[in-house]
This record gives structure tokens, C-alpha cells and sequence, in this order.
């Protein structure tokens, strides 16, 4: 499960990172945010004939067809997604980037009621996208933009805190995700595998962050444990 994640960008690095050529998103909404949750409005690269764009969408995956009263999920499993009545018209037309420079994860501790929160993140502290995928605006009813992130299998650094991992893209194939020209699955499925341990890196941080209400960069700053 993904449920926490940092997003420290501007939109300038974002631009450059991702290839955005049109901006929606008012300047103000791109602070950095080193506890992002569940429910709140986070910036997602999605693509369409005239270029990549960066939009503001409620994290928590919410398709017009759904009722209201439905929990919507922030994640989908990459095993069974193209698949699952929820997400399968999104796996064909609605894939989208959402930017990232950490997450967090959970780890159980022996003898402790607490889990034990880790930040992962690439070596270098370098900008990348998790695979996800988004439900326009509905003019109906004005219902914002929403997205879910894709998780899988535990890379060998991961399986040490928990069994599963958001897909982090390489980037070599986030132009094969975000293409609005390939509606077949098959040819996407391939790019949600889990990133190599090698490339990553994981360390203790605070339990501040196990509440969406504490927020700052010393939520990502190594403890010992």
C-alpha cells in the first residue's frame, strides 16, 4: 500500500522532469508538501494530443458512475487492475504520472504497539513518478479530478518494511504509460514491475508523520531506532 508520500517540486523542476508543455495549476497548490495523504489535492502529469499537462487531482480514485457514499481507493494493484471493473476503462484511457520525491511505509516493531514509519526514495534524492491513473472532471456535477497509485510486489529493499511498493516508472517508460494512442493494456502492463533495490533507499523518520496533520522537512529526517 502507498498511503503517504512527499511531493517537494516546483513547478519548474516538474516541467523540466516531465516534459509539461501546459500548465493548470495555480502556483500556490505546488508548496512543498512532505506528508501528502489521502483525500487531498495532489498535482498528476496526464497527457492528451497537445502535449503533457500538470493538473490538481483528489487523491482517491472516484469515476463518475460511482456513488458518492463508496470509499474510493487511493490504490490499485498492478496484478489485477486491467481487470477490476473499477479501474479497467482508466488502465486504457486514463493513465497518468503522479509526481513524487519519497514515500512512506510502515513497519511492524516487536514488542511495540507503533508501526515504525520509513521514507524510501531514490538514491541522488532524485524527482520520479509513480504509474497512476485519473478521472476527469465531471461537468455534471463539478467533481474535481481524481487518481489512485499503483502498487505491486515488494522490491528486495521494500520486503524488509512491507510486501508491497507503489510502481515508481522508469523513465523510459513513462512515455509508453502516458501515450493516449495506446488503449490495449498489454502493451502497459510491462511497466508495472517493481523498481530495482538497487536504485533506492530507505531510513527511519519520525512517527510524526503517521498524522496528516503534522507537516514539514523534519518529518523526513532520519531518527535511530
Amino acid at each position: 500500500m502507498c498511503g503517504r508520500y512527499t511531493q517537494t517540486a516546483a513547478f519548474d523542476e516538474l516541467a523540466l522532469r516531465f516534459g509539461i508543455t501546459v500548465e493548470e495549476v495555480p502556483d500556490e497548490d505546488l508548496t512543498s508538501r512532505y506528508n501528502v495523504a489521502p483525500s487531498q489535492p495532489v498535482p498528476i502529469v496526464v497527457a492528451d494530443e497537445g502535449g503533457r499537462r500538470l493538473v490538481m487531482a483528489r487523491w482517491g480514485f472516484h469515476p463518475g458512475w460511482m456513488k458518492s457514499s463508496k470509499l474510493a481507493p487511493i490504490n490499485a494493484k498492478a496484478e489485477t487492475v486491467a481487470t477490476s471493473g473499477m479501474f479497467q476503462a482508466a488502465v486504457e484511457r486514463g493513465r497518468c504520472l503522479v509526481p513524487a520525491s519519497g514515500f512512506y511505509e510502515w513497519k511492524p516493531v516487536p514488542g511495540r504497539k507503533r508501526k515504525q514509519p520509513f521514507h524510501v526514495k531514490l538514491r541522488g534524492g532524485v524527482l520520479f513518478g509513480f504509474a497512476g491513473l485519473w478521472t476527469p472532471p465531471d461537468p455534471r456535477t463539478g467533481a474535481p479530478p481524481t487518481c489512485a497509485i499503483i502498487t505491486t510486489t515488494a522490491n528486495d529493499l521494500l520486503a524488509q518494511i512491507h510486501d508491497r511498493m507503489p510502481v515508481i516508472l522508469d523513465p523510459d517508460a513513462e512515455a509508453r504509460w502516458l501515450d493516449p494512442r495506446v488503449t490495449d493494456p498489454a502493451r502497459v502492463l510491462p511497466c508495472l514491475r517493481p523498481l530495482p533495490a538497487e536504485g533506492m533507499e530507505a531510513y527511519p523518520v519520525s512517527t510524526l508523520v503517521s498524522s496528516p496533520d503534522n507537516e514539514g522537512a523534519q518529518l523526513v529526517e532520519p531518527v535511530a531506532v
